[in-house]
């Protein structure tokens, strides 16, 4: 079914102008809506700051800094999980984690990739103790998938792999 709108002349010219009018307004306002840009090394500063803070959080046992920083549809594959894990995962483990808390790690930061509004950072930690106290030395490659959503950069993804060797 087709419509067709017929106004008269005079009201043809008022559309007209009033979209002539509303164009050059609303272009400002487009640009106040969308984040300001910024270059690959803010972002690396500011994404590389926010992993070290949620494996410092993690490290004493919280995991918030962590769930507050994750985007809408978050899903992450890490090394012990059989498929990829949601939030809900990390809000179930959160009660664990804040009894095993003696997790020590560091971290070396690999590289960033970007395009616009999102980033894969891949680094490698070096695990020498377990969440429970234990004595370790473990190795691991991570991914995330980092996205700006709401002028924050948030984590949507990500991928972690233990080094052998």
């Amino acid at each position: 079914m087709h419509f067709r709108l017929s106004l008269p002349s005079p009201a043809r010219r008022c559309l007209g102008m009033a979209a002539a009018f509303a164009l050059p307004l609303a272009a400002p306002l487009a640009a106040q809506a969308a984040p300001a840009p910024q270059t690959d090394q803010e972002a690396q500063q500011q994404i590389w700051a926010k992993e070290q803070s949620i494996y410092a959080a993690r490290g004493a046992g919280n995991l918030d800094a962590y769930i507050n920083a994750v985007a809408t549809g978050y899903a992450a594959w890490p090394p012990f999980a059989p498929q990829p894990t949601g939030v809900e995962a990390l809000k179930a483990a959160s009660p664990r984690m804040a009894v095993e808390n003696h997790e020590l790690l560091a971290m070396e930061f690999v590289r960033l990739v970007r395009n616009g509004d999102t980033a894969i950072i891949y680094y490698q930690t070096h695990r020498t103790r377990l969440p429970s106290g234990a004595p370790a030395d473990e190795r691991f490659d991570v991914i995330h998938v980092w996205v700006r959503e709401g002028g924050d950069w948030k984590v949507l993804g990500g991928m972690a792999r233990q080094r052998k060797g």
